[in-house]
């Protein structure tokens, strides 16, 4: 179960904001999505990307492949007038640090020219960490992590298309073996990020979105508290029944304090590129659609053991109403 949630949650990620009905006068719209990807990756801190034993600490994971199938609903429903109150459940993490599928259960309200306010709380029930990721020769230990929090944000900002958001991030590791052995490495903390995203456009059919953000880990364990910064830009084009959405993003982490397993502060960059394709309509099906997409990231840090790499291809068939 945990594997199919978490993988069509990631397909979400990019489709959700792309998927859900925007011409239904219903008050109660949404999308009920069917679909599986592929994920090829690499990556020590996370169970479902490295293999549970290590012979040694000096080099990034070998790749691991997985296949996620599963169901993805999607629900807003309008309380009033177009103006006014709407709620919705979307499945969609507002930051990366959340993982790969959450719950959120927000609501937005229109405050004229002012913009648009929208808040959310979420949670991610299906998440796993190790309990000590750096113990070597015997087999790594899983256990659940807790993260949950806030999100919010002030759209189309005085009418135009500036957007601003805030997250609050709570995460915590239920058993962490390698916090209580080196203190300066527990994971118990909060991450604030501010996020800033603007939209123009170029005719009618071409949406060009920068967005930046800055994100503030602040753990009980110094060596994983950090500061990010993350630039991405999107491109959002539509023709006929087709939607193409291509993105690529650059990101930096510099971390607080020298690792006692490494004896090194740790600094990361991170850069990827995705293209997300929309068919509507297939075989003349009015209220259907076909998503494809292509995903590859890529981590590189100044510590081969967190150098980080993934690709991902997934398809998702939906029905909206």
């Amino acid at each position: 179960m945990k594997r199919t949630l978490l993988g069509v949650g990631m397909i979400a990620l990019i489709t959700a904001p792309n998927l859900v009905s925007a011409d239904t006068n219903n008050s109660l719209s949404g999308s009920l999505s069917i679909g599986a990807i592929v994920i090829d990756s690499g990556n020590n801190l996370n169970p479902e990307g490295s293999d549970k034993k290590l012979d040694n600490l000096d080099s990034a994971a070998d790749r691991k492949n997985t296949v996620m199938p599963g169901i993805l609903p999607e629900v807003t429903w309008d309380a009033g007038e177009p103006e006014g109150v709407k709620f919705y459940l979307t499945t969609d993490p507002p930051i990366d640090e959340v993982g790969g599928f959450s719950f959120n259960l927000g609501a937005s309200y229109g405050l004229g020219q002012t913009g648009i306010i929208d808040t959310a709380v979420f949670f991610t029930p299906f998440e796993k960490a190790y309990k000590n990721p750096y113990i070597t020769g015997v087999d790594r230990e899983e256990t659940d992590t807790n993260k949950y929090g806030l999100r919010v944000g002030l759209n189309r900002i005085m009418d135009t298309g500036f957007r601003a958001q805030f997250v609050y991030l709570n995460d915590s590791i239920e058993d962490d073996v390698i916090g209580e052995l080196f203190p300066e490495l527990a994971r118990d903390g909060s991450i604030y990020s501010l996020n800033l995203n603007y939209s123009h456009y170029v005719g009618e059919k071409l949406e060009l979105r920068p967005r930046m953000s800055i994100r503030v880990g602040d753990y009980e364990g110094d060596a994983n508290s950090f500061v990010k910064y993350k630039i991405d830009f999107e491109a959002r084009y539509i023709t006929g029944q087709w939607r193409i959405v291509p993105r690529v993003y650059f990101s930096h982490s510099d971390y607080i304090e020298t690792s006692p397993i490494f004896d090194k502060t740790r600094d990361n960059t991170g850069y990827g590129v995705s293209l997300l394709t929309t068919y509507k309509a297939p075989f003349e099906m009015d209220n259907w659609s076909v998503t494809c997409l292509v995903d590859m990231s890529k981590g590189d840090s100044n510590i081969d053991f967190y150098d980080t790499e993934s690709m991902t291809v997934g398809a998702l068939f939906s029905y909206h109403f």
